[in-house]
């Protein structure tokens, strides 16, 4: 009777998630820092744990799989990496409205394994990168999310991550790139206002 009379009173939707895990899929668009470098689409994944203090600030943390490709011309030949990380985030998370979010966080990248390709007209070949060359980054990130269907979010981020390199050598540590990806709410702790 009140919610009729003065639009006051108790609302259906009067809670929010304090605890919530989201795994996902995302595609990743990043490259090197070098001005020859082409990106080249790759699959990753991900689980984020996620913790809200009220109902529009939160934190994000969790694990992400994060390939990253590309490509540059060396000499005479087109050589592709294909370089492998795991990546630790941490975010704050800004919820302006129920269906649309910000975050803006920092990322540990852990270097798990990386390879080259080196093709030359019909020949190609492909071999392993030596230890030391490619290294554990540190680096940012801003997303902005979407969500929809309920427990679905849609979302776009900017990267990068910057470690330095020695002068001599012709790979770096240094990328930057784009991710759009997908996740799915498999669990959450409801708590009321």
């Amino acid at each position: 009777m009140l919610t009729l009379q003065y639009n006051k009173g108790p609302t259906l939707d009067d809670f929010y998630s304090k605890w919530s895990i989201y795994p996902g899929i995302n595609i990743n668009r990043i490259t090197a820092d070098q001005q020859n470098t082409s990106p080249k689409l790759a699959l990753g994944g991900f689980i984020q744990l996620e913790n809200k203090i009220s109902k529009t600030v939160g934190f994000v943390s969790g694990l992400n799989y994060s390939p990253v490709r590309y490509s540059y011309e060396e000499i005479d030949s087109l050589v592709e990496d294909r370089l492998s990380y795991f990546s630790i985030p941490i975010g704050i998370k800004l919820i302006p409205t129920k269906k649309s979010n910000v975050i803006l966080g920092a990322n540990y990248n852990i270097y798990n394994n990386g390879s080259f390709i080196v093709s030359k007209g019909p020949y190609k070949r492909s071999d392993v990168y030596s230890e030391g060359i490619f290294r554990n980054t540190i680096g940012g990130f801003v997303q902005m999310g979407y969500k929809f269907y309920g427990n679905f979010e849609v979302f776009m981020n900017f990267r990068w991550a910057t470690r330095s390199s020695p002068a001599i050598q012709l790979q770096t540590n240094n990328t930057s790139g784009l991710q759009l990806g997908i996740s799915y709410r498999v669990w959450n702790s409801q708590i009321k206002y």
